[in-house]
């Protein structure tokens, strides 16, 4: 049977609040055992994901909900991040050109780079459920209860 550890928290889609889930995801890279460069990389892709969900899901209102579920064992952290809005179809969620220099819209792009796997599926509420994953690097005797 797989082992896994997760945290599940919602929060309103407010800017404000992306601070406090960047220090989240610092405890609970730690726990799953990601270095430093790897749990700096997810915490920017989750911050990405939140961010597109704020401004392009939700169109900047603050009273919506966002779900995030942590879950980390078998080698392998993953952050699920739902929104309670319209489904878009994966076909239609790209980056601008990178040749197009200007501040933003590079959101996907970058979470395509930094983790090892980014997946859109429709959630049963007719959202979005964009899943980031990051493999875990193996480290005999740190976060397995092995020495």
């Amino acid at each position: 049977m797989a082992s896994w550890q997760g945290i599940r928290v919602s929060l309103l889609s407010e800017v404000r609040y992306l601070e406090p889930i960047r220090a989240l995801l610092g405890e609970a890279t730690g726990l799953a055992g990601l270095g430093e460069e790897d749990a700096a990389q997810v915490a920017l892709a989750v911050t990405e994901g939140c961010a597109n969900v704020i401004r392009h899901c939700y169109k900047n209102r603050t009273d919506k909900r966002i779900d995030l579920i942590l879950t980390f064992g078998d080698g392998v952290f993953d952050i699920r991040i739902d929104d309670y809005g319209t489904f878009v179809d994966p076909s239609r969620i790209r980056s601008r050109d990178l040749a197009d220099v200007r501040p933003g819209g590079l959101g996907v792009h970058l979470m395509k780079k930094v983790m090892d796997e980014v997946l859109y599926e429709k959630n049963g509420w007719g959202g979005t459920s964009l899943t980031l994953r990051k493999r875990v690097a193996s480290r005999r005797g740190r976060g397995t209860g092995t020495a």
